[in-house]
């Protein structure tokens, strides 16, 4: 009999099957996925349904490869695999406490982005880092390029207009994203080991972005830039923090002043957040408003619940008992546009812990490998921590993506001596 065959019985028929076919298939996968990775870096700014898609393509091919022990063992290894999974357990041990099981499994499932970092942990491929983020960098290109045409009026599509250059809120997402592809731009210019032609090429995609990043309307994104950006004048003068305080004290402001003298969206945008924030006790009906009266009326169930929260499912509910008593007169609301804010609503101190244990694993791994990468593995979770103030963006598709596809790309281990960086 051939070695590589074997007998299978199925309805007291015997069937032959070709192992040697079957560890193949499996190569194959092993081959496939880290490549559908890049595809999804490339697609995050561009499309949410092709992010599902491609979750769940990536999820067969995983158990088509096998080799589950070996997975286990990196996944059990990796310490921000692990920091991930114990703040999703505590999601899960919530629902011992809520009286909403169907919203808390509801809740849970809105997690399964984040539930995919193990997965994509023994995925990716260490030596294929640039890939990756060379993939992402080239989605944020054409979607800044789309927001240039709509900007110039050559694309017009649902509400783009000349003057709003993203489809209905998208630019909640958008903009931090513009803002992270912008410091690794910067962090390949000033780090990356390139030619100079290519070096002035990033320069030039680098001004286009920031450009860019004062005519699109996310504050939030425009926020994190800054800080970003400080952050990366720091890295730059590390061996001189006086000269570094000085170019982040003066520098940052000016580029401030000029995007509000420049630009009117940008000013408008600006103008706007001052405007609402004065007038939120009259009319708290604005965009910033409603996020200072979520935040506002959070806080008294945090008050009432702060070691455990009121469970997975039941901030809904909670929320419009509270917003019954304190603002009757606006709309209750799921999500308090504050990933700290709803953590400590949903499990209290518990779940705050949890959470900001994730980002503190990640700060504190960024430095294990002197590879080049830590200062990128200490400016990804810093971008998270400054944006999750103004959104739950752990729960929404695309910067959920982001944060399991970096956090695998970023914290995975080298398997291979070869590999470069």
């Amino acid at each position: 009999m051939n070695p590589d065959l074997t007998l299978v019985f199925y309805n007291g028929i015997c069937y032959e099957t070709n192992i040697m076919n079957y560890k193949i298939i499996q190569q194959q996968a092993g081959r496939l996925n880290p490549w559908l990775l890049a595809v999804m870096a490339f697609v995050l700014p561009l499309s949410t349904s092709a992010l599902s898609v491609l979750a769940i393509l990536i999820l067969t091919v995983w158990l088509v490869e096998g080799g589950y022990r070996q997975k286990l063992r990196v996944i059990i290894a990796n310490p921000v695999a692990m920091a991930v999974l114990v703040y999703l357990a505590l999601y899960v041990i919530g629902l011992l406490w809520t009286e909403d099981l169907a919203n808390g499994i509801e809740v849970l499932s809105k997690y399964w982005k984040l539930m995919l970092l193990p997965i994509f942990l023994t995925a990716v491929r260490w030596e294929m880092r640039r890939v990756y983020v060379g993939f992402f960098l080239t989605g944020m290109t054409i979607a800044m390029t789309m927001t240039y045409l709509a900007w110039f009026g050559f694309l017009h599509y649902a509400d783009v207009t000349t003057k709003h250059l993203t489809c209905g809120t998208f630019h909640v997402i958008y903009n931090p994203l513009l803002a992270f592809a912008i410091y690794l731009l910067c962090h390949e210019v000033v780090w990356g080991k390139i030619r100079a032609a290519l070096r002035w090429l990033l320069l030039g995609l680098v001004s286009l972005m920031t450009f860019n990043m004062f005519i699109t309307e996310g504050r939030s994104g425009q926020i994190v830039f800054f800080v970003l950006l400080g952050l990366l004048f720091l890295q730059i003068f590390r061996k001189n923090i006086l000269r570094a305080g000085l170019i982040v004290t003066f520098l940052l402001p000016s580029i401030f002043i000029t995007g509000y003298q420049l630009s009117p969206v940008f000013h408008g945008r600006v103008d706007r957040a001052r405007y609402e924030i004065f007038y939120f006790k009259s009319n708290p009906n604005s965009s910033v408003g409603l996020r200072l009266l979520f935040w506002q009326n959070s806080w008294e169930i945090i008050k009432k619940n702060p070691w455990i929260g009121v469970g997975t499912g039941d901030f809904p509910q909670a929320y419009a008992e509270v917003n019954k008593q304190q603002s009757p007169r606006m709309g209750a609301t799921d999500n308090p546009h504050n990933q700290y804010i709803f953590v400590l609503c949903q499990l209290g101190l518990l779940g705050l812990a949890g959470l900001l244990g994730i980002f503190g694993t990640q700060i504190r791994q960024a430095f294990v490998r002197p590879d080049g990468w830590e200062r990128i593995r200490l400016a990804f979770p810093l971008f998270f921590l400054i944006i999750m103030c103004t959104e739950s963006y752990l729960v929404i598709a695309q910067t959920g993506f982001l944060f399991s596809l970096f956090s695998a790309v970023l914290y995975a281990r080298k398997v291979s001596p070869e590999a470069s960086i």
